[in-house]
């Protein structure tokens, strides 16, 4: 069996990075608690700046509008807050009438819609709970008391294939929060409002990873296409001050994975040159988005490539977004500070929390891995946060920090500890704009930030819709509980490595190690970590070794006594010459 592998010569940055992949999470913990520790002057102004944004926030709350007040409303801790989540997720994937149709009565005819009346001063969110009344109406028994006559007649000739259609406008409705506009011509245009106070754009072309070699191609044109509006848009502008793209790796190729190593490194890395080259005609900056913790170490080595590839040579527009959810974030950022002096390149690192985290737990008990490669207390995250962002601020020279938070606090935090040093912070489109609406602007605190904006129709859009309703619908979200007058302002600003270590870095008691995930019973199966380096280096030792075993048959015969003689060598017929087969 032959396989590349490169642990056995990886650099010291490298094998960092690779070793702290599953590392106990106490361990990582209490390494990170004095690297994200703020001198006490600095807390005290962290959170005096945080309960004012906190507090401005919600004194705006009664012009909130979109998601902002959506995700308070139905929140995913609530019966109807699941049911739109369902829907969102599985709707406008049923290929046929029928399954909508179930899905509709099973989900919606449940949801105590009533209680949400009124509740909101948002426009939108009144109209959503007005249509959810309706619908549960319609499609719960027809004899409840107070259905008229009317809506009898209308399920009569309607029946779900109308809920159905109202739903789909509904969605539709609601990723129109999330979306900038349906092409990059719209999106450009509707951005340049923002642009006017302050603001700057990252774009993205809305799609998940390609399934097929068509798929990656009908993407490869989208970003073309995109880049060439983008930069005309530019108009010279440059890589920070204009506005830029994200690329998401697996949408331009569809075998980006570890096991691909070879391919990825010469067909993906031929078509992640090619934007960037036309990235850079335009003097555009271009940020290679992060996905599953697996792809990591892969975009590393693409990274490391261009960084010495002579049609790029001089030029900062090459961006990277790492996760601080990843317990190997800040040796990432060692690395990229490294290979930024040695190359002679500015990146840009774009430090986000992390969006996967649900599919990375569960990946890692599926798989019966020895750790999961992400933090299982969200405190954690926070302090990996303000760890890697002082980290980034430290490499001016080498980093162009970009610093995508909702976070008041972890805002606030930075804004301290980049006092007179260069660097942005990002936003996602219709996600928190009455935080960031404080911040840019000579009569705020005069950050520049960047809106994370993804382009694309509503076929394109569900599956990054239900990351975002994921991500920021559960109750524990801080887009959630910023509005939430339930939840003091004290709360929202505590000091977060002071929470952190109270915890004393142990893991959540609810989420067991892979191995342990039932219980006392028994363990569960264990499994290879094949995008892991040491693991397939000692992989590849011991197939070495067992190449120089001699394996030999003999007869099972029980009473037998085998002589040497009567043991014959096994060989793989497949490499055995023809002539010695009998």
């Amino acid at each position: 069996m032959q396989f590349e592998v490169f642990a056995l010569n990886q650099s010291a940055l490298r094998d960092a990075i690779t070793s702290a992949y599953r590392r106990d999470e106490q361990e990582c913990v209490q390494a990170l608690l004095p690297q994200a520790a703020l001198q006490p002057a600095q807390v005290t102004a962290t959170q005096d700046l945080a309960r004012r944004l906190v507090s401005q926030v919600r004194h705006e709350r009664t012009r909130s509008s979109g998601v902002d007040a959506l995700m308070h409303e139905f929140s995913l801790d609530s019966a109807e807050g699941i049911a739109l989540m369902c829907l969102a997720e599985a709707l406008l994937r049923i290929p046929d009438k029928e399954t909508a149709d179930k899905l509709i009565r099973d989900k919606i005819s449940r949801g105590d819609w009533k209680a949400h009346l009124g509740n909101s001063s948002s426009l939108f969110v009144n109209a959503a709970a007005w249509g959810l009344v309706v619908t549960g109406k319609l499609v719960s028994s027809h004899s409840e008391q107070g259905l008229s006559a009317a809506m009898t007649r209308l399920i009569a000739k309607g029946g779900e294939p109308l809920i159905r259609k109202g739903v789909d406008m509904s969605m539709r409705m609601l990723g129109k929060q999330f979306v900038t506009g349906e092409t990059i011509e719209q999106a450009l245009e509707n951005g340049r409002e923002r642009e006017a106070r302050g603001y700057r754009f990252s774009y993205d072309m809305l799609g998940e990873a390609a399934m097929t070699e068509d798929d990656a191609q009908r993407y490869m044109k989208d970003y073309v296409m995109a880049i060439h509006a983008i930069g005309k848009e530019s108009a010279g502008r440059g890589i920070y001050d204009g506005p830029g793209i994200s690329v998401k790796l697996s949408a331009i190729h569809p075998r980006y994975s570890r096991a691909k190593r070879e391919r990825v490194m010469t067909e993906l890395y031929a078509r992640l040159k090619e934007l960037l080259v036309l990235a850079k005609q335009y003097n555009i900056g271009l940020n290679i988005d992060a996905e599953e913790a697996d792809r990591m170490e892969l975009s590393l080595d693409l990274l490391e490539q261009l960084a010495f590839d002579k049609d790029l040579a001089g030029w900062n527009g090459i961006g990277l977004v790492v996760q601080a959810y990843q317990k190997r974030c800040p040796f990432i950022i060692d690395y990229l500070v490294d290979l930024a002096r040695r190359s002679g390149h500015r990146f840009m690192v774009r430090l986000v929390k992390g969006a996967y985290w649900d599919a990375e737990i569960k990946r890692a008990q599926v798989d019966g891995l020895p750790g999961y490669p992400v933090y299982t207390r969200k405190v954690y995250t926070d302090i990996s946060y303000l760890a890697c962002a002082k980290r980034l601020l430290a490499a001016q020279d080498a980093i162009y920090p970009q610093f995508a938070t909702h976070n008041a606090y972890s805002l606030s935090a930075i804004y301290q500890l980049g006092q007179g040093l260069d660097y942005e912070f990002q936003c996602l489109h219709g996600m928190g704009e009455t935080l960031y609406d404080q911040v840019v602007g000579k009569d705020n605190l005069g950050k520049a930030c960047r809106i994370y904006a993804p382009v694309g129709s509503h076929e394109t859009l569900l599956a990054y819709l239900v990351r975002r309703l994921l991500e920021n619908g559960a109750n524990s979200s801080f887009v959630n509980r910023i509005v939430d007058e339930n939840v003091s302002i004290d709360e929202l600003v505590t000091d977060q490595v002071a929470e952190a270590a109270s915890h004393a870095g142990q893991p959540h008691h609810k989420i067991a190690l892979p191995v342990s995930l039932y219980g006392s019973e028994r363990q569960n199966s264990k499994g290879l970590d094949l995008s892991s380096e040491h693991v397939l280096a000692a992989l590849q030792i011991g197939l070495q070794g067992s190449e120089q075993q001699q394996w030999l048959a003999s007869p099972l015969l029980g009473d037998a006594d085998i002589s040497e003689g009567d043991k014959l060598p096994v060989r793989n017929p497949a490499t055995t010459p023809t002539s010695s087969v009998k």
